[in-house]
């Protein structure tokens, strides 16, 4: 279905980023837990509090906006110049549910899809930055921002969302997931390989799965106590990754507030990814080339293991480790990250 235009309001990347260094490939006799294709990129260490708290808090929590430099307070703009701003258009999905994308750039196509907790304005500093090359289309998934939400939820109507973003992007288009959405875009290249995949994290679960009674306990929190105690259960009893006085900063932020008006999605999510069958034996025959990215800061259970498993199932797959980093790289080192997918998609 051809896309329609509802929107010519300029949506400018954000002006957020760091100073990082180019990535450098892993020396072959470097230490690896796993027999993985594997590389590291190479950026800076954290240093700001706020950094420090993205990157523990980030597996669970996915951080929107941006973090500032710790030398001066003040963004980096080093850019040459600002790319042209987004576009917005919608699209209908397989079960009649409107959705919004955001457009923006020029070359081979280049779909996007965030994870739980976020929106696609998490990922236009990153995706503007493959701007000059790409044409990015980044997905505003169901139930966010302008788009609708269908009568039930499954992970099979998101899979379709993606589909049919990736029909609108045309044929040779490349696929980018985040987190959930790397579930999301390695399920939906089974049945419509992209050009190129790139998968951020995926939390399949491969060892153990996130406890059903956790799930419950969020849901249920959520219902009566509302979603900031239901947040704070969600860090207790699933990612239980910050410590107290990390929380408490945490909750400050405005990063936090808007997450609090996505957990009626996140709850909804969290619980079909608990559902998942254990190992990812089942995406053997992908035989797209694929690059799985992993901040050397994530878990291992949630995080850590998904990735290399996904690396050594997959038999096109490169595992690429991202040091001083987490899950929301998008944040932290938006250029590393822009420089790390850029690279691999110009190799086709």
């Amino acid at each position: 279905m051809a896309d329609t235009a509802v929107s010519r309001t300029a949506f400018p990347p954000h002006e957020c980023g760091r100073k990082e260094t180019p990535a450098m490939p892993m020396s072959p006799d470097a230490p690896s837990s796993d027999s993985s294709r594997r590389t590291v990129a190479r950026d800076d260490p954290p240093r700001a509090f706020s950094r420090r708290v993205a990157l523990k808090a980030g597996a669970a929590l996915t951080l929107a906006g941006c973090a500032t430099s710790p030398e001066t307070g003040t963004p980096d703009t080093s850019r040459a110049r600002a790319p042209e701003a987004f576009t917005q258009h919608r699209f209908t999905s397989a079960d009649g549910t409107s959705l919004s994308y955001f457009r923006q750039g020029r070359g081979p196509a280049l779909v996007w899809v965030a994870g739980t907790l976020s929106t696609w304005d998490d990922w236009r500093d990153v995706a503007s930055r493959l701007s000059p090359h790409f044409t990015n289309l980044v997905l505003e998934r169901r139930g966010r921002g302008s788009s609708a939400d269908g009568s039930t939820y499954t992970l099979e109507r998101e899979v379709e969302d993606v589909l049919g973003l990736m029909r609108e992007a045309g044929p040779g288009a490349s696929l980018f997931g985040h987190s959930l959405g790397a579930i999301l875009a390695l399920e939906a290249a089974t049945r419509r390989p992209p050009a190129r995949l790139v998968l951020y994290e995926p939390p399949f679960p491969i060892s153990q799965r996130i406890p059903s009674e956790a799930v419950e306990l969020v849901r249920t929190t959520w219902k009566r106590e509302g979603p900031d105690a239901a947040l704070v259960a969600a860090q207790h009893h699933i990612f239980r990754m910050l410590t107290p006085e990390q929380l408490d900063g945490f909750r400050q932020t405005p990063q936090w507030a808007k997450q609090l008006g996505m957990m009626e999605t996140f709850t909804r999510e969290i619980r079909a990814v608990s559902e998942l069958p254990l190992g990812v034996e089942r995406f053997r025959a992908v035989d797209t080339a694929t690059l799985v990215l992993l901040g050397d800061q994530s878990p291992q259970v949630l995080l850590a293991e998904p990735a290399h498993a996904v690396a050594k199932t997959l038999p096109h797959a490169t595992l690429r480790v991202l040091p001083g980093q987490g899950h929301v790289a998008h944040v932290s080192a938006p250029a590393l990250l822009a420089r790390e997918v850029e690279a691999f998609l110009a190799l086709r």
